[in-house]
């Protein structure tokens, strides 16, 4: 079972706290970390919008150009075909939907590789509580100063005031999010780099990791 030290947030040590082998200490699958990021990055974009106008679709007249013989120029129909200025397009983009599926289990699994991943990398800390009795930016980026951060995720519960009022001051910091437990994924723990979690967020985690 892998324990980290448990630090306030000016990274003073005040205790330590103990991970769950199962969460924090298990197999790291690559595999399964892609597919989890090529799933969160297809939803984004599921629903393609793109539209261009095949040559049935434009607006123009339909007579021919000129006449078919006589001219010495080549033979034409209407202007609206794709080799013509202002023609339809061929084999262009049209509304679709993608999708790239990934199952529950496998979501669940590549969280738990990159969470396992950060804790063997020395990328994870844990911070006792992340709560703050007024709306301040200032004392946020001087926390991430004193972890020597440049770029963190944030993991805090939202139950108490305090804490409300810390993930509020985060808000105006570059290169940071905020996450709920519930909403700690792949994409943004991999964007980010290091994770902050404060103890209540540890034990909210596990405890929904634990019961998929």
């Amino acid at each position: 079972m892998p324990s980290l030290p448990l630090y306030d947030l000016n990274k003073k040590k005040i205790g330590t706290v103990d991970l769950s082998d199962a969460i924090f200490a298990a197999e790291v699958k690559p595999y399964l970390v892609n597919q989890a990021v090529r799933t969160q990055i297809a939803r984004r974009y599921e629903f393609r919008t793109a539209n261009s106008l095949t040559r049935s679709e434009v607006k123009a007249t339909r007579q021919k150009m000129y006449r078919q013989k006589g001219t010495g120029q080549a033979r034409h129909g209407n202007t609206t075909a794709p080799n013509f200025v202002g023609g339809g397009k061929s084999h262009g983009p049209r509304p679709r939907r993608v999708r790239f599926k990934t199952n529950k289990k496998q979501m669940r699994s590549a969280l738990i590789s990159v969470l396992s991943m950060l804790q063997k990398e020395d990328r994870i800390f844990v911070v006792d509580k992340m709560e703050l009795e007024k709306h301040s930016t200032k004392n946020v980026a001087g926390a991430l100063k004193a972890f020597g951060l440049a770029s963190a995720v944030f993991v805090n519960s939202d139950k108490a005031d305090g804490e409300k009022v810390f993930n509020r001051s985060t808000r105006n910091l570059q290169k940071t999010k905020t996450l709920r437990p519930a909403g700690v994924n792949v994409f943004d723990l991999l964007k980010y780099k290091h994770l902050l979690l404060s103890k209540s967020a540890v034990e909210e985690l596990s405890k929904r990791l634990q019961d998929v």
